[in-house]
């Protein structure tokens, strides 16, 4: 959840043209032993404005610093950038990261979003990216010494241990939510744990993305389902901008929506956006935005129609936010621990 009016996220890959629902693309590059592959979807779109999210996986040798670079071709701009410092000169546009997100080990992601402005008739997808000067294709390219490296390898699942003491399979349990969720699952994965399933690009995606069963972010959603199987546990993040607020019914929607997308009899928890330190909150939910998003969770848990479990709440504390909403390298390190402590 990015924005104060929309969210934004990146891919590299193929061009395609974007409808306003928004759309998804995909692709990869590389640099010394280098590669990339690129998320690029627009979360939202308004009359005059858009959202995006890009997920950015480094597929080469461990970087320090990275530099992701595309062009616009329908005179977008981008007016407003989290998660990374973007810079726009005419057509060209570059993202940095910030102090606490620049190394990048090998197949490790991280992802950044941004709100930009378009013409109201075309919003094209940028035709490739390209990390630190490299042309993200989708496989690996040549290392220094000229010998071709592989893409990546994927790792079977292997079993972690849940809460109970039993074995939980890895990449069993997926989730919904907007750049807040993306956060407990960076936070997640970067302490090692394996149940929950890694940040996919859900930046900006609010309770509204996900009340249509057939929209773009649950196809994105189904993408990886198809990488590790339908899950057998779901966490629902009701996630908000202060605009469009959530009902209780839409509340319902994205949890009927979840038990269609995941495997039978999948279990279903629900919980809000983080709850801040007393006299800080979220300005992309607004003042009293959190507090809504976890009131709304208790309702549905205490619903017996619902069948769903509340873990309880997600906290960061002052020192843990980067920009007034997301958590900075330390509270993502936090909402990694509070999930395993829920999840295992």
């Amino acid at each position: 959840m990015r924005r104060p009016r929309l969210r934004v996220l990146v891919a590299v890959a193929v061009p395609v043209a974007l409808a306003a629902t928004g759309s998804v693309v995909s692709a990869t590059a590389h640099a010394a032993a280098a590669g990339c592959r690129v998320n690029y979807a627009v979360s939202s779109q308004w009359q005059g404005g858009f959202g995006a999210n890009i997920s950015l996986t480094n597929l080469g040798d461990p970087i320090t610093n990275w530099m992701l670079t595309w062009s616009f071709g329908a005179g977008q701009q981008v007016t407003q950038a989290w998660n990374a410092t973007v810079t726009q000169s005419g057509s060209q546009v570059s993202a940095r990261n910030v102090g606490w997100n620049g190394n990048l080990g090998t197949n490790t992601s991280t992802t950044f979003g941004f709100n930009g402005s378009w013409n109201n008739s075309s919003n094209p997808a940028p035709s490739s990216f390209a990390l630190n000067g490299v042309t993200c294709n989708g496989t690996s390219q040549p290392g220094p010494t000229g010998t071709p490296t592989s893409g990546p390898t994927p790792t079977p699942p292997s079993p972690t241990t849940g809460p109970t003491g039993g074995p939980q399979p890895a990449n069993s349990m997926g989730f919904i939510g907007c750049s807040m969720a993306e956060n407990v699952a960076q936070g997640y994965v970067a302490i090692g744990g394996r149940r929950i399933w890694g940040p996919y690009g859900t930046g900006g995606m609010v309770v509204q993305s996900w009340t249509d069963t057939n929209s773009s972010s649950w196809r994105l959603f189904d993408q990886q389902a198809s990488r590790y199987g339908r899950p057998t546990a779901v966490w629902v993040q009701i996630c908000i901008f202060s605009q469009n607020g959530a009902t209780y019914d839409e509340v319902r929607r994205l949890i009927a929506n979840a038990r269609q997308h995941a495997a039978p009899g999948a279990t279903i928890y629900i919980s809000g956006q983080p709850l801040y330190d007393a006299g800080q909150s979220c300005f992309l939910a607004g003042a009293n935005g959190p507090q809504l998003t976890d009131s709304l969770a208790r309702q549905a848990a205490a619903d017996t129609t619902q069948n769903v479990t509340y873990p309880g709440t997600f906290r960061l504390r002052s020192n843990e936010v980067s920009d007034g909403c997301h958590a900075n390298s330390a509270g993502q390190s936090s909402l990694g621990r509070q999930a395993q402590a829920y999840w295992g």
